[in-house]
Protein backbone atom coordinates (compact mmCIF):
# COMPACT_ATOMS: atom_id res chain seq x y z
CA UNK A 1 0.00 0.00 0.00
CA UNK A 2 1.45 3.35 -1.03
CA UNK A 3 1.70 6.10 1.58
CA UNK A 4 0.40 9.08 -0.40
CA UNK A 5 0.54 11.35 2.65
CA UNK A 6 4.28 10.68 3.03
CA UNK A 7 4.74 11.36 -0.68
CA UNK A 8 2.98 14.70 -0.29
CA UNK A 9 5.15 15.56 2.74
CA UNK A 10 8.26 14.68 0.72
CA UNK A 11 7.19 17.00 -2.12
CA UNK A 12 6.49 19.82 0.35
CA UNK A 13 9.96 19.44 1.91
CA UNK A 14 11.55 19.86 -1.54
CA UNK A 15 9.34 22.82 -2.45
CA UNK A 16 9.90 24.59 0.89
CA UNK A 17 13.63 23.84 1.05
CA UNK A 18 13.78 22.47 4.59
CA UNK A 19 12.08 20.16 7.08
CA UNK A 20 11.27 23.12 9.35
CA UNK A 21 9.62 25.14 6.56
CA UNK A 22 7.66 22.10 5.40
CA UNK A 23 6.49 21.45 8.96
CA UNK A 24 5.20 25.02 9.24
CA UNK A 25 3.48 24.76 5.87
CA UNK A 26 1.78 21.48 6.82
CA UNK A 27 1.07 22.40 10.45
CA UNK A 28 3.19 19.47 11.63
CA UNK A 29 6.15 19.13 13.96
CA UNK A 30 9.61 18.88 12.36
CA UNK A 31 10.07 15.46 13.95
CA UNK A 32 6.84 14.19 12.37
CA UNK A 33 8.04 15.40 8.96
CA UNK A 34 11.40 13.70 9.47
CA UNK A 35 9.73 10.45 10.49
CA UNK A 36 7.49 10.51 7.40
CA UNK A 37 10.51 10.93 5.11
CA UNK A 38 12.42 8.16 6.88
CA UNK A 39 9.40 5.86 6.63
CA UNK A 40 9.11 6.61 2.91
CA UNK A 41 12.79 5.88 2.32
CA UNK A 42 12.51 2.64 4.28
CA UNK A 43 9.50 1.56 2.24
CA UNK A 44 11.28 2.36 -1.04
CA UNK A 45 14.54 0.88 0.26
CA UNK A 46 16.54 3.78 -1.14
CA UNK A 47 17.76 7.17 0.09
CA UNK A 48 15.88 10.17 -1.32
CA UNK A 49 17.55 13.06 0.52
CA UNK A 50 21.08 14.00 1.49
CA UNK A 51 20.76 15.73 4.87
CA UNK A 52 23.27 17.88 6.70
CA UNK A 53 22.80 20.37 9.51
CA UNK A 54 22.68 23.22 6.98
CA UNK A 55 21.40 21.82 3.71
CA UNK A 56 19.03 19.39 2.04
CA UNK A 57 19.67 18.00 -1.42
CA UNK A 58 18.06 15.34 -3.56
CA UNK A 59 19.80 12.11 -4.38
CA UNK A 60 19.50 10.84 -7.94
CA UNK A 61 16.64 8.60 -6.84
CA UNK A 62 15.06 11.51 -4.98
CA UNK A 63 15.19 13.67 -8.10
CA UNK A 64 13.40 11.04 -10.20
CA UNK A 65 10.86 10.35 -7.46
CA UNK A 66 10.10 14.05 -6.96
CA UNK A 67 9.43 14.59 -10.67
CA UNK A 68 6.81 11.84 -10.61
CA UNK A 69 5.29 13.01 -7.33
CA UNK A 70 4.93 16.54 -8.73
CA UNK A 71 3.07 15.19 -11.76
CA UNK A 72 0.87 13.11 -9.49
CA UNK A 73 -0.07 16.15 -7.40
CA UNK A 74 -0.78 18.20 -10.52
CA UNK A 75 -2.99 15.42 -11.89
CA UNK A 76 -4.86 15.27 -8.60
CA UNK A 77 -5.43 19.03 -8.75
CA UNK A 78 -6.67 18.74 -12.33
CA UNK A 79 -9.05 15.96 -11.28
CA UNK A 80 -10.58 18.17 -8.60
CA UNK A 81 -10.94 21.04 -11.08
CA UNK A 82 -12.60 18.71 -13.57
CA UNK A 83 -15.17 17.70 -10.95
CA UNK A 84 -15.88 21.36 -10.22
CA UNK A 85 -16.76 21.85 -13.88
CA UNK A 86 -19.59 19.32 -13.52
CA UNK A 87 -21.39 21.48 -10.98
CA UNK A 88 -24.37 23.34 -12.33
CA UNK A 89 -23.71 26.37 -10.13
CA UNK A 90 -20.37 27.88 -9.11
CA UNK A 91 -19.56 27.53 -5.45
CA UNK A 92 -16.66 27.75 -3.04
CA UNK A 93 -13.91 30.32 -2.63
CA UNK A 94 -12.41 32.27 -5.52
CA UNK A 95 -9.03 33.86 -4.77
CA UNK A 96 -8.00 36.90 -6.79
CA UNK A 97 -4.67 38.73 -6.48
CA UNK A 98 -4.55 42.41 -7.47
CA UNK A 99 -1.92 45.12 -7.38
CA UNK A 100 -2.39 47.42 -4.39
CA UNK A 101 -2.82 50.35 -6.75
CA UNK A 102 -6.23 48.98 -7.73
CA UNK A 103 -7.68 49.25 -4.22
CA UNK A 104 -9.43 52.55 -4.94
CA UNK A 105 -10.62 51.65 -8.44
CA UNK A 106 -14.12 50.58 -9.35
CA UNK A 107 -12.87 47.03 -9.64
CA UNK A 108 -14.95 45.89 -6.67
CA UNK A 109 -18.10 46.65 -8.68
CA UNK A 110 -17.27 43.68 -10.90
CA UNK A 111 -17.98 41.20 -8.14
CA UNK A 112 -21.31 42.52 -6.87
CA UNK A 113 -23.48 40.64 -9.41
CA UNK A 114 -21.86 37.28 -8.79
CA UNK A 115 -22.08 37.61 -5.02
CA UNK A 116 -25.75 38.49 -5.40
CA UNK A 117 -26.60 35.74 -7.88
CA UNK A 118 -24.63 32.90 -6.29
CA UNK A 119 -25.09 32.59 -2.50
CA UNK A 120 -22.52 29.78 -2.23
CA UNK A 121 -19.83 31.84 -3.94
CA UNK A 122 -17.17 33.60 -1.79
CA UNK A 123 -14.30 35.91 -2.73
CA UNK A 124 -10.84 36.22 -1.24
CA UNK A 125 -9.12 39.29 -2.74
CA UNK A 126 -5.41 39.81 -2.09
CA UNK A 127 -4.08 43.31 -2.72
CA UNK A 128 -0.37 42.67 -3.09
CA UNK A 129 2.33 44.28 -5.30
CA UNK A 130 4.64 41.26 -5.10
CA UNK A 131 4.26 38.72 -7.88
CA UNK A 132 2.72 35.82 -6.00
CA UNK A 133 3.00 32.19 -7.06
CA UNK A 134 -0.49 31.30 -8.26
CA UNK A 135 -0.08 27.59 -7.65
CA UNK A 136 1.58 27.87 -4.25
CA UNK A 137 -0.88 30.47 -2.94
CA UNK A 138 -3.88 28.76 -4.56
CA UNK A 139 -4.73 31.90 -6.53
CA UNK A 140 -7.36 31.47 -9.25
CA UNK A 141 -6.93 34.83 -11.00
CA UNK A 142 -4.27 37.52 -10.83
CA UNK A 143 -4.49 41.05 -12.19
CA UNK A 144 -0.90 42.01 -12.97
CA UNK A 145 0.50 45.25 -14.30
CA UNK A 146 3.58 45.63 -16.47
CA UNK A 147 5.60 43.38 -18.72
CA UNK A 148 7.65 40.31 -17.79
CA UNK A 149 5.19 39.06 -15.18
CA UNK A 150 4.39 35.64 -16.65
CA UNK A 151 5.77 32.18 -16.04
CA UNK A 152 5.68 29.35 -18.56
CA UNK A 153 2.65 27.71 -16.98
CA UNK A 154 0.44 30.80 -17.21
CA UNK A 155 -1.78 32.46 -19.76
CA UNK A 156 -2.47 36.19 -19.86
CA UNK A 157 -5.19 38.27 -21.47
CA UNK A 158 -4.63 41.97 -21.99
CA UNK A 159 -7.27 44.04 -20.21
CA UNK A 160 -6.34 47.70 -20.30
CA UNK A 161 -3.55 50.26 -20.59
CA UNK A 162 -3.36 52.62 -17.63
CA UNK A 163 -2.03 56.17 -17.90
CA UNK A 164 0.11 57.80 -15.23
CA UNK A 165 -0.56 61.15 -13.61
CA UNK A 166 1.86 63.31 -11.62
CA UNK A 167 -0.01 64.51 -8.54
CA UNK A 168 0.47 66.36 -5.27
CA UNK A 169 -1.86 67.44 -2.48
CA UNK A 170 -3.30 70.95 -2.79
CA UNK A 171 -1.65 72.02 0.49
CA UNK A 172 1.77 70.90 -0.79
CA UNK A 173 1.22 72.77 -4.05
CA UNK A 174 0.11 75.88 -2.13
CA UNK A 175 3.38 75.77 -0.17
CA UNK A 176 5.80 74.81 -2.95
CA UNK A 177 4.09 76.26 -6.01
CA UNK A 178 3.24 74.63 -9.32
CA UNK A 179 6.33 73.56 -11.31
CA UNK A 180 6.58 75.18 -14.71
CA UNK A 181 8.86 72.58 -16.29
CA UNK A 182 10.35 69.13 -15.71
CA UNK A 183 13.48 70.54 -14.09
CA UNK A 184 11.42 72.23 -11.39
CA UNK A 185 9.29 69.08 -11.07
CA UNK A 186 12.35 66.91 -10.42
CA UNK A 187 13.47 69.20 -7.58
CA UNK A 188 10.25 68.77 -5.58
CA UNK A 189 9.88 66.18 -2.79
CA UNK A 190 9.08 62.91 -4.53
CA UNK A 191 7.37 59.89 -2.99
CA UNK A 192 8.36 56.60 -4.57
CA UNK A 193 7.20 53.01 -4.32
CA UNK A 194 9.42 49.99 -4.37
CA UNK A 195 7.61 47.73 -6.84
CA UNK A 196 8.90 49.13 -9.12
CA UNK A 197 10.78 52.32 -8.23
CA UNK A 198 11.48 54.70 -11.10
CA UNK A 199 15.08 55.85 -10.60
CA UNK A 200 14.79 57.85 -13.81
CA UNK A 201 11.54 58.92 -15.42
CA UNK A 202 11.20 59.64 -19.14
CA UNK A 203 8.38 61.96 -20.19
CA UNK A 204 7.06 62.75 -23.64
CA UNK A 205 5.27 65.80 -24.97
CA UNK A 206 4.34 65.65 -28.65
CA UNK A 207 7.59 64.45 -30.29
CA UNK A 208 9.90 65.64 -27.50
CA UNK A 209 11.31 63.36 -24.81
CA UNK A 210 12.97 64.37 -21.55
CA UNK A 211 14.31 62.27 -18.70
CA UNK A 212 14.49 63.43 -15.09
CA UNK A 213 15.91 61.95 -11.90
CA UNK A 214 13.30 62.53 -9.17
CA UNK A 215 14.39 63.86 -5.78
CA UNK A 216 13.00 61.00 -3.69
CA UNK A 217 12.38 62.05 -0.08
CA UNK A 218 10.06 59.22 0.97
CA UNK A 219 9.05 55.78 -0.23
CA UNK A 220 6.24 53.34 0.37
CA UNK A 221 6.44 49.62 -0.23
CA UNK A 222 3.49 49.78 -2.62
CA UNK A 223 1.74 52.14 -5.00
CA UNK A 224 -1.14 52.39 -2.54
CA UNK A 225 1.24 53.41 0.26
CA UNK A 226 2.77 56.14 -1.89
CA UNK A 227 -0.73 57.42 -2.69
CA UNK A 228 -1.58 57.64 1.01
CA UNK A 229 1.60 59.61 1.68
CA UNK A 230 0.78 61.92 -1.22
CA UNK A 231 -2.72 62.53 0.12
CA UNK A 232 -1.11 63.42 3.45
CA UNK A 233 0.78 66.23 1.71
CA UNK A 234 4.31 64.81 1.87
CA UNK A 235 5.16 65.44 -1.76
CA UNK A 236 4.75 64.47 -5.42
CA UNK A 237 4.13 60.99 -6.81
CA UNK A 238 3.22 59.06 -9.93
CA UNK A 239 -0.20 57.41 -9.75
CA UNK A 240 -2.29 55.52 -12.29
CA UNK A 241 -5.06 57.76 -13.56
CA UNK A 242 -8.25 55.89 -12.49
CA UNK A 243 -7.00 55.69 -8.90
CA UNK A 244 -6.70 59.44 -8.37
CA UNK A 245 -9.42 60.92 -10.59
CA UNK A 246 -11.89 61.33 -7.72
CA UNK A 247 -9.38 63.29 -5.60
CA UNK A 248 -8.44 65.47 -8.56
CA UNK A 249 -12.13 66.25 -9.19
CA UNK A 250 -12.65 66.99 -5.48
CA UNK A 251 -9.67 69.34 -5.51
CA UNK A 252 -7.67 67.36 -2.95
CA UNK A 253 -4.99 66.40 -5.47
CA UNK A 254 -3.54 68.61 -8.19
CA UNK A 255 -2.27 67.16 -11.46
CA UNK A 256 1.13 68.60 -12.39
CA UNK A 257 2.38 69.19 -15.95
CA UNK A 258 -0.42 67.18 -17.61
CA UNK A 259 1.05 67.87 -21.04
CA UNK A 260 3.98 65.56 -20.21
CA UNK A 261 3.06 61.88 -20.51
CA UNK A 262 4.69 58.59 -19.49
CA UNK A 263 4.41 55.21 -21.25
CA UNK A 264 1.18 53.43 -20.40
CA UNK A 265 1.07 50.45 -18.03
CA UNK A 266 -0.55 47.28 -19.45
CA UNK A 267 -2.82 45.32 -17.14
CA UNK A 268 -3.27 41.58 -17.67
CA UNK A 269 -5.68 38.96 -16.40
CA UNK A 270 -3.50 35.96 -15.53
CA UNK A 271 -4.58 32.37 -14.90
CA UNK A 272 -2.82 29.02 -14.82
CA UNK A 273 -2.85 26.89 -17.96
CA UNK A 274 -5.23 24.30 -16.61
CA UNK A 275 -8.89 23.37 -16.70
CA UNK A 276 -10.88 26.24 -15.20
CA UNK A 277 -13.89 25.83 -12.95
CA UNK A 278 -17.17 27.52 -13.73
CA UNK A 279 -16.60 30.09 -11.00
CA UNK A 280 -13.25 31.10 -12.53
CA UNK A 281 -14.74 31.32 -16.01
CA UNK A 282 -17.58 33.55 -14.79
CA UNK A 283 -15.19 35.83 -12.88
CA UNK A 284 -12.88 36.12 -15.91
CA UNK A 285 -15.80 37.10 -18.13
CA UNK A 286 -16.98 39.73 -15.64
CA UNK A 287 -13.52 41.24 -15.33
CA UNK A 288 -12.95 41.35 -19.09
CA UNK A 289 -16.39 42.87 -19.71
CA UNK A 290 -15.71 45.55 -17.09
CA UNK A 291 -12.52 46.67 -18.81
CA UNK A 292 -14.15 46.54 -22.23
CA UNK A 293 -16.67 49.08 -20.93
CA UNK A 294 -13.80 51.26 -19.67
CA UNK A 295 -12.33 51.36 -23.18
CA UNK A 296 -15.59 52.50 -24.78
Amino acid sequence: MYDYKAMSIFATVIEQGSMQAAAEKLFMTPSAVTQAIQKLEAHLKIKLLNRTTRKLSLTEAGEVFYQHISKMQQNASEAIKSIELLREEPSGKLTIACASGLIDSGLSQIFKPILTQYPEFTLDILFEDRVLDLLDKRIDIALRAGEGILANNMIARHLYDFHWKIVAHRDYVAEKGIPQNLTELAQLDWIGFSNPRFENVTFQCNNEQQMITPNYRAQGNSLYASRCLTLDGLGVSLQIAPEVEKWIKQGDLVELLPEWQLPTVPLYLVTLQRIQSEKVRIACDLIMNYFERLKS
